[in-house]
């Protein structure tokens, strides 16, 4: 079942859908750049051991976001802490 929510302004409304994707553990951050366009490229990583014990990494989500929109993720991340 989907479920719907929204965010902005009465004037500029913004509908989100979810539609139950799944929650992705991960362990490490394997990129982190910003491009020539200030586009801000993360790549996430899940750590896993082999059977012969060597460890590795897959990676498990890739994220693209405006500069600006990492400079709110991050200030919204630091607000955690209080």
């Amino acid at each position: 079942m989907v479920s719907v929510g929204k965010l902005g302004t009465p004037e500029e409304p913004v509908f989100i859908f979810d539609e139950g994707a799944p929650a992705l553990f991960v362990d490490l951050i394997t990129e982190l750049e910003v491009d020539e366009s200030d586009i801000v490229r993360i790549s996430f990583g899940a750590m896993s051991k082999n059977g012969d014990g060597v460890e590795k990494a897959m990676i498990a989500v890739r994220i693209r976001m405006p500069k600006n929109m990492a400079w709110k993720f991050c200030r919204d991340l630091s607000s955690l802490e209080s």
